[in-house]
């Protein structure tokens, strides 16, 4: 139990002390980037606007990485980004409840773009990052449709890294996003493509 307690206080979800006992703390302090936080998050019910403030995130990380990513990737970089594109389009072909393989291949292209940019710092946001993507993917990913139609954005995206165009990179990623964005915000319908992988 003390552990427990420890991990939360540590999470920003708890506060001890002598006389207050043990509280718990508003939710705006908890440690939003803790990984285990925003899968709690994700299994309780996330709110639109906290989908939103992971749209708005994403769309100040990930287009900034990019550019950098094309600025600095190597072959194995490139290798990485193909792989998952490759395991995205197979998942889509699928006869087969494909989803998982789905939301796995496309978390692997977004993070082989940050780890692309050879930078410490952002390859150390990887695990939040995850996090992050997982919530936005769950809520944009509404069909087996919705997941083909963004092969061909991901697809611009790595032929930008791999050309070494740091602006088509960042624009290409932007407008992912953008289309994300659209598809969380709208009503399509859902087929469940993505069923097995939600908690």
């Amino acid at each position: 139990m003390r552990e427990a307690v420890k991990t939360l206080v540590a999470k920003g979800l708890l506060t001890t002390g002598p006389r207050v006992g043990t509280r718990v703390r508003p939710a705006n302090v908890w440690n939003q980037f803790d990984a285990h936080v925003i899968g709690w998050k994700l299994k309780a019910g996330v709110s639109a606007d906290y989908v939103r403030e992971i749209v708005d995130l994403r769309l100040l990380l990930e287009p900034g990485a990019a550019g950098r990513a094309a600025l600095r990737r190597d072959p194995a970089d490139m290798a990485e980004l193909d792989r998952a594109l490759a395991g995205m389009a197979a998942a889509v072909r699928s006869d087969a409840t494909a989803g998982v393989a789905y939301l796995e291949s496309d978390l692997l292209f977004h993070e082989g773009i940050l780890r692309a940019t050879h930078n410490p710092l952002l390859v150390g946001m990887l695990p939040v990052v995850d996090a992050v993507l997982r919530v936005s993917f769950l809520h944009s990913v509404k069909s087996r449709e919705s997941a083909r139609s963004s092969l061909p954005l991901h697809e611009a995206v790595r032929d930008a890294i791999r050309d070494g165009d740091p602006d088509l990179a960042q624009a290409s990623l932007r407008q992912l996003i953008d289309a994300a964005a659209e598809d969380i915000a709208s009503d399509l319908a859902t087929d469940d493509f993505l069923k097995e992988a939600r908690p």
